[in-house]
Formats: C-alpha cells, structure tokens, sequence
C-alpha cells in the first residue's frame, strides 16, 4: 500500500450563489449569499476569529485577512 502525497488545495473554487430570506416589516427580502468554509481556508492562511475586508471590484470579491491588531485587554470589572 503506498501513500500518495496530496496535492494542494487549488487556488481557485466554484462556488454557488444562493438566496436568503431575511424578514422586513411586512414581507420577506431576497438577498444573495455566498458561503465560504471548508479545511482549504485553513490552508489558505484563515482561521476561526480572523478578521477579513471584503472589498469589491466589478464583478470581483477580493477577500484580504486583516493584520493582526495589538488589542488591549478588556478591564477588568471589580465587584
């Protein structure tokens, strides 16, 4: 049994643009989502709690990971 390396996850993906109803006063709106998940954005240097821009070119999405901030710690409440 030999094992094959894997090759890497490709740079670019096919992805489905779906619908979302989201409620309004007094019916529903229809807006398009695009949902982004899976082991190949790990690979692409995305982790949970990552910050990113989206920015939008046309009818491009360029997706940018925002650099790490030094945030300051939340105080502390004394009770």
């Amino acid at each position: 049994m030999t094992h094959e390396k894997k090759s890497p996850a490709p740079a670019e993906r096919r992805l489905t643009v779906y619908h979302k109803y989201l409620p309004r006063v007094y019916q529903y709106a229809i807006m398009p989502e695009i949902r982004l998940c899976g082991k190949w954005l790990q690979e692409a240097g995305f982790e949970c709690g990552d910050e990113v821009t989206v920015r939008c070119c046309g009818n491009k999405l360029e997706i940018t990971l925002n650099p790490e901030e030094a945030a300051e710690p939340a105080p502390v409440r004394k009770r």
